[in-house]
């Protein structure tokens, strides 16, 4: 077999030398351009979530905001503020480690058994009738147990992790001037 080689001699300022040069430090350099890809899409989806839309824009609003107000996935900020990224050897990985997360990334159906409940009455103590007025437990001289029924809550999915069209730009972006830059 024949075989050819290519040997490049250049002085150590050429345009040739240098991008040599930049590509043998780029593994060197990847975390922290991992790093900054994971800032970047954590604190977009950040600002997406406190807009109340996720990949697929905006949330329908939940039974809890309807009800109460607030904001749709946020009633404590637990989840939108467990989001971070983990830098790894070829990558970048964004997640949560609440476990309600996937249910609410994927939706689904949640089973509820059904369970014994107890309801608090006040009962009047001349006649003996109970009232038809449910009290708080403090306030109660009556109390009935009941079998509570099993039911089931419909989950609709919102997407939060990922990335968008922006995203994916800003991300290039973020390549291209870590590349240029080295």
């Amino acid at each position: 077999m024949t075989g050819i080689g290519i040997t490049i001699e250049a002085d150590g300022e050429s345009a040739v030398m240098l991008a040599l040069q930049r590509l043998s430090n780029i593994d060197q350099s990847k975390p922290k351009l991992f790093d900054a890809i994971g800032q970047m899409v954590v604190s977009n989806i950040r600002s997406r979530w406190a807009n109340g839309e996720g990949l697929e824009g905006k949330w329908r609003l939940s039974g809890r905001v309807m009800r109460k107000g607030g904001t749709t996935l946020r009633d404590t900020s637990r989840l939108m503020n467990s989001i971070t990224h983990n830098v790894l050897q070829n990558g970048v990985e964004i997640g949560t480690d609440v476990e309600y997360g996937a249910i609410h990334h994927f939706g689904g159906e949640i089973h509820y058994e059904g369970r014994m409940r107890r309801t608090y009455f006040r009962q009047n103590q001349r006649t003996g009738l109970v009232g038809n007025k449910f009290v708080r437990k403090a306030r109660s001289n009556f109390m009935q147990e009941s079998m509570g029924k099993p039911y089931k809550v419909n989950m609709p999915r919102r997407p939060f992790l990922g990335l968008t069209e922006t995203d994916e730009k800003k991300v290039m972006d973020l390549i291209v001037e870590h590349l240029t830059n080295e």
